[in-house]
């Protein structure tokens, strides 16, 4: 009785102390840049996780995150360091009224000539001359958190809504390791911007492909808008995602795809999170703004397919072109036949109005004429 005793003691410790399936299913790989196993991440059919922040623990994991918004870019450390809260399982990245000026200003201003520059952001990568559209002000130390090439990134939030001009990002950039000593010269620079979205219009955005100094890259641009009432992606949380392969890159939200291109930067690219006010393209701060500038994200996730990606899907620039036009040509002939399917149904209902209003008109004729 006491070794059987003994045995049930021993069988139930292991069960206690073994990893749930989801846990042990992660590799010792794919967990060097995961975290926050709180609550277990769920399995994407056809891929496998391979970076995860959960924001589960009451802090940013600096292993992975930078707090700051290129640093390279600005002598003001105040600017560029990150405003945010991690708490109840969310990041909230947030800016104030007082938020400093990112090179080293004033505070935010309301004068459209006075246009002082708020910017807010973590990202998962840093050296000098990361971005080409921003200027080497400052030498830096290099952070290398996590870039990776192709994937599954998905993001799942809540879309700020304070009105007044700013904006809020998702976007991936070259790490650039075909650069010189000092950052400069590479061509490993493209931009894919995940979404953006203004502020003061909360159920619209746009993914977009910037080419910078990539000679096999061309400018892509989209503007999506989403489905259903604009303040239900600012009080609710929504998933965004990109699958990005040697052919092109499909935009999802919800899981429901909304864009596409056949644009596909060929090297490693890091992710930064960022927010902006008096941008100067998406306007200055304005009276009817609301303070703090909130927005608040769930997880950041990127997955890799298990098949892996064949380079041979692959367009060239000139096979690109081609299928450009011909899809303009797709686009403009389907909205030519919707064009006439439209006016076609407008016509039938028109002539079923007039019909249906005959009879009635030959009782008013005959009971003018017994009259």
């Amino acid at each position: 009785m006491y070794r059987k005793s003994i045995a049930v003691l021993l069988v139930l410790t292991m069960l206690v102390g073994a990893p749930s399936g989801a846990y042990a299913a992660i590799t010792s790989e794919t967990a060097s840049v995961t975290e926050n196993y709180t609550d277990a991440v769920p399995e994407k059919e056809g891929y496998e996780l391979d970076f995860s922040t959960e924001f589960n623990d009451g802090e940013l994991n600096t292993e992975y995150w930078l707090p700051q918004y290129l640093p390279h870019c600005t002598t003001n450390t105040a600017g560029s360091s990150a405003r945010y809260k991690v708490e109840n399982g969310y990041l909230n990245l947030y800016l104030t009224k007082d938020s400093p000026d990112y090179f080293g200003g004033q505070t935010g201003s309301v004068d459209p000539d006075n246009l002082l520059w708020i910017a807010n952001g973590i990202q998962t990568w840093e050296k000098n001359n990361l971005h080409p559209g921003g200027a080497q002000k400052m030498q830096v130390q290099p952070y290398e958190g996590y870039a990776t090439q192709y994937g599954y990134f998905e993001i799942r939030m809540k879309m700020p809504d304070t009105k007044g001009g700013g904006y809020a990002s998702w976007w991936l950039i070259g790490t650039q390791d075909d650069a010189q000593s000092d950052g400069t010269g590479s061509e490993q620079n493209g931009e894919i911007d995940v979404l953006e979205t203004f502020f003061e219009n909360p159920g619209v955005f746009e993914p977009k492909v910037h080419s910078w100094d990539d000679p096999e890259l061309e400018e892509w641009a989209s503007k999506v808008e989403l489905d259903g009432v604009a303040t239900d992606y600012v009080n609710e949380f929504h998933t965004y995602a990109m699958d990005w392969r040697p052919e092109g890159i499909t935009f999802y939200v919800d899981g429901k795809e909304v864009a596409k291109t056949i644009e596909s930067p060929q090297y490693r690219m890091c992710m930064i999170l960022s927010m902006y006010i008096n941008s100067d393209f998406s306007g200055w701060d304005e009276p009817d703004n609301e303070y703090p500038i909130e927005w608040l994200i769930d997880y950041v996730r990127v997955y890799k397919d298990k098949n892996g990606y064949d380079e041979s899907n692959r367009l060239n620039k000139f096979e690109r072109f081609i299928k450009e036009v011909v899809d303009s040509f797709k686009t403009f002939g389907q909205r030519i036949l919707t064009f006439f399917q439209n006016f076609g149904t407008q016509c039938q209902q028109f002539f079923e109005c007039v019909f249906s209003l005959i009879p009635a008109l030959f009782r008013g004729i005959n009971h003018d004429l017994l009259s």
